[in-house]
Parts: structure tokens; C-alpha cells; sequence
């Protein structure tokens, strides 16, 4: 049992303690103890040999406070806090720092004697504050976020709001907020020195959706997509996204292309609209952002070849996190080929 030396304080510390002691096996316990200047949970195992915490108790902890935690040399550490956000827990755990929270978030690993505490609690801080920035929605976001990923640091936010076509004002907030999420580091001067665009991309992907965040009007090729492919250099302008620029570790069933105006394509593409058994789906998209930095692909087009137009690597990613079947799965592969080729499809030149 536990032996508090405290009353219940506000950083949610006596809750968060709590959760660990109903996760702790028969035979353990865990004692806190208190000096004049810190605080630790001593575990004993049923045969006495026991092992100690220091405990940091916070009201709260961004994903970047666990990078300066990480970097200093400290006993074995126990984080508590009312809430971790997944982010948080992410790198507390890449970290190797011990954590527990009040909603019964907990993860404590030791290796003498040996223990492994993991619980799951909520995914949402319960007393969260509505901040003026808390996602990554919209378009100016998206155009950020393809920035950060396609040029290669460093770079200030001024150059960011250049090259990504965005005002200075919402690029600061955009930036401000990927860095409490230590998807990107800044040296003292602001300058954006790094960027964890895998991360990135997958952060984006929770707030955006292929489907959704497009206008989105479904098509059917009736000869098959070998026959749409020729056709698609009659349009305008179009890119196409998911599957065909993907990884290629699997053939196209839904070809997804960005065009300008899904009516007027279909009528060019010779499509017929339909509710089920679509193999096209025809994408006004969210921003132009989705055409820039394009590139080439050749793909097979019944018994000969053409040359399509496809999206970003970075915007192909997006796509495929939230497309159907196999979409998922794709984006994963992509992304382990892209982190060998990054001379292939990062700029490596300033925005």
C-alpha cells in the first residue's frame, strides 16, 4: 500500500499513484516517500528486493518538455501528471522515463528487480482548455505541412510563410504548434532545424481525410483503369493520388485524381456516376497545394505504357492513411522507402 506523507494535491499526483498500486501484482508494494526536496516511490517485491523512482510530479507536460527531460541525467525517473497526451507518452516511452497520469495512463519498467506496469486510460485530457491552435485542419495548415515536409531545414518561419504561400501570422501558430508536439525542434534564434515529417504526416492524417477533407464525386471506368490512364492527359490539370503513388506493392483498384472540376472530367473522361461498384473517385481539393511539386510515373495502360501525373510523396502519404483496404498498409511501405530516398523528394535546397 501506499504511504503518503501529502494530501491529494492539484497536479493530479495521489490520483495517478493510485492507478499504479491497483496494477502493481500480489505480493508488491510501493512506497512514496517524501524529503525536504524531492519525492520517491520505492517498489518492493515479494522476495525484498526493491527499487526506487524519483518522482516529478507536473500539472502538465508538452511532447517537447520530454526532450529537455530526456537530455538531463537523472536517477530513475517517474513522471506523474492529471494527463499525458499520447504524444507525450510516445517519446516518454522512447525514452525509456517511467510515467503514470490520473485518468490511469501508466508504463513503469524496471529491470531489478524486474517489473512491467502498462494501463490504458483516456485519450483526451478531461479538463482540457480550448488553445487558440489544437489541430491540423484546413488549408493553410495542409500547405504548412507540405512545406515542412518537402524542404529541407533550416529555415525561419518567414522563409516557411514564403515558400508555403501562407501569411506570416498563421505560420507562426501552425509552427508554435508542432513544436509543443515535438514533431519539429528550433534553435534560440527560432530557426526550424528539424523536422520529424513521419510523425508529421501521420499527425496531419488525424485530422484530414482523402474523403472528407476533399470534394469528393464517385465514377465508373467501365473498360477498367488500364483505360482511364491514357485519358487523363486530355484534362487540364489533375494529379493522381493513393495507390498509384504509393510504394507500388499493390496494383490500383480505385484510382483518386485531383482535378479541378469534378463534372466537367468526368464528362471528358467518359465516366459514368455511380453510389457503388466505383472504381474512380474524381477530388476537388482542399487547396492547389495538392498539384505543386508533382511528379511522373509510368504505369501500364492495357498492353502499352503511359505516363501519369501523381502527387507528392508527402501528399500521397496523407492520401493513403485515410483511403480504403489496403490504403493504410501502403502509406506505411511508402514511408520506409522514402526515409532511404530523401535526395529523391526533399528539396534539399531553402524554400
Amino acid at each position: 500500500m501506499f504511504h503518503s506523507m501529502r494530501n491529494a494535491t492539484e497536479d493530479g499526483t495521489s490520483r495517478a499513484l493510485e492507478c499504479v498500486r491497483r496494477r502493481l501484482p500480489p505480493g508488491w508494494s510501493a512506497t512514496e516517500r517524501a524529503g525536504n526536496r524531492e519525492r520517491a516511490l520505492t517498489f518492493r517485491a515479494p522476495d525484498r528486493r526493491q527499487t526506487s523512482f524519483a518522482i516529478l510530479a507536473r500539472k502538465a507536460m508538452q511532447p517537447r518538455d520530454v526532450r529537455l527531460l530526456a537530455a538531463e541525467e537523472r536517477p530513475a525517473t517517474l513522471v506523474v501528471a492529471p494527463y499525458l497526451g499520447e504524444r507525450t507518452r510516445e517519446l516518454l516511452a522512447e525514452a525509456g522515463i517511467s510515467f503514470a497520469d490520473a485518468t490511469g495512463n501508466v508504463r513503469i519498467v524496471a529491470s531489478s528487480p524486474a517489473i512491467f506496469l502498462e494501463g490504458v486510460g483516456s485519450e483526451h485530457d478531461p479538463e482540457r482548455q480550448v488553445r487558440p491552435l489544437h489541430s491540423l485542419r484546413g488549408a493553410a495548415a495542409g500547405r504548412v505541412v507540405r512545406a515542412l515536409c518537402e524542404f529541407a531545414p533550416p529555415f525561419g518561419v518567414r522563409t516557411l510563410a514564403e515558400g508555403s504561400a501562407t501569411p506570416l501570422g498563421t505560420v507562426s501558430r501552425v509552427v508554435s504548434f508542432l513544436e509543443t508536439e515535438a514533431l519539429l525542434t528550433r534553435d534560440e534564434k527560432k530557426q526550424i532545424t528539424a523536422v520529424d515529417w513521419a510523425a508529421l504526416l501521420k499527425r496531419w492524417a488525424s485530422d484530414y481525410g482523402v474523403a472528407t477533407s476533399n470534394v469528393m464525386r464517385s465514377y465508373l471506368e467501365p473498360r477498367g483503369l488500364g483505360a482511364l490512364w491514357p485519358k487523363l492527359a486530355t484534362l487540364p490539370r489533375y494529379a493522381a493520388t493513393s495507390s498509384v503513388a504509393g510504394a507500388g506493392i499493390a496494383p490500383a483498384r480505385l484510382a483518386m485524381i485531383y482535378v479541378d472540376d469534378a463534372e466537367a472530367a468526368a464528362e471528358a473522361l467518359d465516366l459514368v456516376e455511380t453510389e457503388a461498384g466505383a472504381n474512380v473517385w474524381l477530388l476537388q481539393p482542399f487547396d492547389d497545394v495538392v498539384f505543386e511539386r508533382a511528379r511522373q510515373r509510368v504505369v501500364a495502360a492495357g498492353d502499352s505504357q503511359t505516363t501519369l501525373t501523381i502527387v507528392s510523396h508527402p501528399q500521397a502519404v496523407v492520401d493513403l492513411l485515410s483511403s480504403p483496404g489496403r490504403g493504410p498498409q501502403e502509406a506505411e511501405s511508402l514511408l520506409e522507402k522514402m526515409k532511404t530516398t530523401l535526395e529523391e523528394w526533399q528539396r534539399g535546397a531553402r524554400p
